[in-house]
């Protein structure tokens, strides 16, 4: 309870405080939404959290990292205070390990005590269950709402401004269908909730950043293992376990 007091306070004493939500987050979405709702802080999501948090949602950075937006990036480098939940700081999020989130300070929060302070050293760690600790920050947090008066519109609008510089981007052709945009056109048409499973490589990549993901598990890729192939067995399985979706 008393980390849990130290988050909240490190929380009111931000400016420009930024969510890190990974795989790890995938079973408190509920939470974690709840948790955004209350405190207003931007979301930005590793490859294996998107889902965790809906990316259409105003407050969604989308996926950060080397194949993140500019956008994400820039928030997790200029934010004061990092909440790094359900993830392991994996290089591909990181980069230079010494330059990431730099100026903040770093809440970690995950189940496996292996992955504190493996990669990135937190100033509050707590090694948990992360719906269970998002469940007490919630409380708090509810209890509290009227004193702590949590505003962080001038940084939610700077990064707003970042969004309409630097959109998400690719190349048209007039004679082509680009991936990008095909997917794009399938996420309009599925309303973001289809299960889209992937293999590995650049269509990975397109699919992640330009599919907006509203839930958890709707996303099926194969991260850390980069196993090829993966893709078309994991759609037979998500056909089997979920028959009426698409």
């Amino acid at each position: 309870d008393m980390l849990l007091e130290q988050i909240v306070r490190l929380i009111s004493e931000s400016k420009k405080p930024v969510l890190y939500v990974g795989g790890g987050s995938l079973h408190s979405s509920e939470e974690l939404r709840r948790f955004v709702e209350l405190t207003g802080i931007p979301v930005a999501s590793t490859l294996m959290g998107l889902g965790s948090y809906p990316s259409s949602d105003e407050l969604s950075l989308q996926m950060l990292g080397m194949h993140g937006t500019v956008y994400a990036n820039y928030a997790v480098d200029k934010s004061d205070l990092l909440l790094a939940f359900g993830v392991r700081f994996d290089d591909r999020v990181t980069g230079k390990l010494e330059a990431f989130a730099s100026r903040a300070k770093i809440v970690h929060i995950d189940i496996d005590s292996a992955e504190i302070g493996k990669n990135k050293q937190p100033h509050v760690s707590i090694c948990a269950d992360l719906k269970l600790a998002l469940q007490g920050l919630n409380s708090i947090l509810e209890e509290r709402l009227g004193k702590l008066k949590l505003d962080f519109s001038a940084w939610t609008q700077e990064l707003n401004e970042q969004k309409e510089k630097f959109p998400l981007s690719y190349k048209t052709f007039e004679d082509a269908i680009s991936p990008q945009y095909a997917i794009q056109v399938l996420d309009e048409l599925t309303n973001g909730n289809a299960i889209v499973s992937t293999g590995v490589g650049q269509h990975q990549m397109w699919a992640a950043q330009f599919y907006k993901y509203q839930k958890p598990r709707q996303w099926l890729t194969s991260g850390g293992l980069g196993a090829m192939g993966f893709g078309l067995p994991a759609a037979i399985g998500a056909s089997v376990g979920r028959p009426d979706a698409v």
